[in-house]
């Protein structure tokens, strides 16, 4: 596309892209380095509801790829939510379940892209979750082009739904009950 000049040239932000994961599947793919943020992250997701935020601009994708794998490769749910709309209403569903919100593990997506009303949001609205659960967590993406700033976090989804899976003592790789919904679809005609 770029050689038609339909779109700028991509090959700076795909190079930045793949150095970045390299560097990056390095450091998560090492269990026992202290500073590997895919276990850490994993660790506090352990045994919680993890609920993830993003901004709706350039990682509600990537935050949807986060609760996809967690939910297949660690079989956890999670759920989660883009900003601003979830300020609008989902925001006043922390009041009631008290208990049960103290355990969700809320993770922020966060890119330095963001635009900055949605910064504004995302620190108010964390501000407020910190009232109800004292489990929350930015973890901010890397990189100078969006691309890699999207793909750095997708990278480290993967790795924490990996990372989570161990934990949970179950295997990433079945997915027999996706399986057996398909096999009960194709009965029918």
């Amino acid at each position: 596309m770029s050689k038609l000049r339909i779109i700028k040239d991509q090959s700076r932000a795909i190079k930045e892209t793949i150095d970045i994961l390299d560097t990056k599947c390095a450091e998560y793919s090492n269990p026992e380095a202290a500073s590997n943020l895919a276990l850490q992250l994993a660790g506090q997701l352990q045994g919680r509801l993890g609920v993830i935020y993003s901004s709706t601009e350039h990682l509600d994708a990537v935050n949807t790829r986060w609760r996809g794998q967690l939910a297949e490769n660690a079989k956890t749910l999670c759920f989660g939510h883009v900003l601003p709309e979830m300020n609008h209403n989902e925001l006043v569903g922390w009041k009631v379940l008290g208990p049960i919100m103290k355990e969700t593990q809320v993770m922020f997506l966060r890119d330095k892209g963001d635009h900055k009303r949605i910064q504004v949001r995302m620190d108010i609205t964390k501000g407020i979750l910190e009232q109800y659960t004292p489990h929350v967590t930015e973890v901010w993406s890397e990189g100078r082009s969006l691309l890699a700033r999207m793909f750095s976090l997708i990278h480290l989804g993967d790795w924490v739904s990996l990372y989570l899976a161990i934990l949970h003592n179950v295997d990433p790789t079945p997915v027999s009950v996706i399986d057996h919904l398909k096999q009960e679809l194709a009965k029918v005609k």
